[in-house]
């Protein structure tokens, strides 16, 4: 019993500082840097139930900046403190840290910085954020840092793997699979959130994304144009913020009289207001061709709303492969409309529930939290 206590005592007095090197002039406050990682800091709110959380990052803020559970430590952003970030690593030491996590991968100088000035018994993470392999010099620094490198974040191994092909990572056993982020939404009552968005009929289907070539829009309208000749009232609402590609989204829908009658182009959306589009909807359908992991597609889960998702690896890790959505091979329409028509026909309200139960779960920031706190748990015990 007693080393039961000392155990969950000491767990509780660890200290996790994450450190983000990048530049970041553009952000004057600090309310205004966690606004725009707020998918993020929601799982470090919830780290701090179980331990001491510090966030360590350059914006055009200096000071020190206590929210909900996380003490943030900013420093004055410029190129120079990034390249040589001495003064960052002076502000973490002087925390004494269990554990530096490090967000992204494409900073082996920082790391081997980090470490000279840590010494060998803080554990270092690195997380992954969307990286994909350098070549050249930083992939030769790169695999020089993996040696003072205690553990890798990834969302799937599947992403992982391609740093393991590459030989930057070269122990497997160091790779954990957890989701970078979350959302608070929570799902708002159907009727209601239809009378806020305007959406009607009981086969609404919701696009939120940019819309790019990776997004993959044009996929989306011709597969839904198939659907359509077999149930004609369904209904698609495009939500976006980007819109490259909406000069050719708009020539796909008025070429298409089905198209013209069933998609309304929303564009940007206050966020505050998604929570009762997606509540709103049925379903949220997606053409993404790779993603780190779709912080939209979590929105919609959050709420209830049934996925179509292309079968990339972060999207069949988040349905749990077809068990709380559907998926087809990006860039198929014929597979896309089959889908379309498999996900009108099914039982939507158990269907919608056991998602927003398996939400709760797995992809809370709480359960986020609670599954990195387990990692780290095991780290501190090798």
């Amino acid at each position: 019993m007693l080393l039961q206590w000392w155990s969950a005592r000491y767990i509780f007095f660890m200290k996790i500082v994450f450190i983000a090197y990048n530049h970041l002039p553009g952000y004057h406050s600090p309310e205004q840097w966690i606004k725009r990682i707020k998918p993020f800091a929601g799982v470090m709110e919830s780290l701090s139930r179980y331990c001491q959380v510090y966030y360590a990052g350059q914006i055009n803020y200096a000071g020190i900046w206590s929210q909900d559970g996380v003490e943030y430590h900013f420093l004055q952003s410029s190129k120079m403190r990034s390249r040589v970030p001495f003064h960052l690593h002076q502000t973490i030491k002087k925390l004494r840290p269990d554990i530096v996590i490090v967000l992204g991968l494409h900073f082996p100088l920082e790391i081997l910085q980090l470490r000279w000035s840590l010494g060998k018994k803080v554990k270092i993470i690195a997380r992954h954020h969307a990286d994909s392999p350098p070549g050249g010099i930083r992939k030769i620094l790169l695999r020089i840092a993996d040696h003072y490198v205690n553990a890798y974040l990834f969302t799937t191994q599947w992403h992982a793997g391609e740093w393991v092909d590459a030989r930057i990572i070269r122990n497997r056993n160091k790779i954990h699979e957890l989701f970078e982020a979350s959302t608070d939404f929570t799902r708002e009552d159907k009727e209601q959130s239809k009378k806020k968005t305007g959406m009607r009929g009981d086969h609404n289907f919701l696009w939120v994304g940019r819309l790019n070539e990776n997004k993959d829009p044009i996929t989306v309208l011709a597969g839904f144009e198939k659907y359509l000749s077999e149930n004609p009232v369904a209904r698609l609402h495009m939500i976006f913020q980007e819109d490259d590609l909406l000069p050719a989204v708009r020539s796909k829908i008025r070429k298409s009289s089905w198209l013209s009658n069933a998609v309304h182009l929303h564009g940007l959306i206050d966020y505050n207001e998604l929570p009762a589009w997606y509540s709103a909807a049925d379903f949220f359908i997606s053409g993404s061709h790779r993603e780190g992991g779709s912080y939209a597609l979590l929105e919609a889960m959050a709420c209830g709303c049934i996925p179509v998702v292309t079968a990339i690896p972060a999207s069949l890790k988040t349905i749990c492969n077809d068990k709380y959505g559907l998926s087809y091979k990006a860039g198929n329409v014929d597979e896309l409309a089959d889908k379309l028509s498999m996900a009108g026909k099914l039982s939507k309200v158990e269907f919608s529930a056991n998602i927003e139960t398996y939400f709760k779960k797995e992809l809370s920031s709480q359960a986020i939290a609670g599954k990195l706190y387990r990692i780290v748990e095991n780290l501190q015990a090798i």
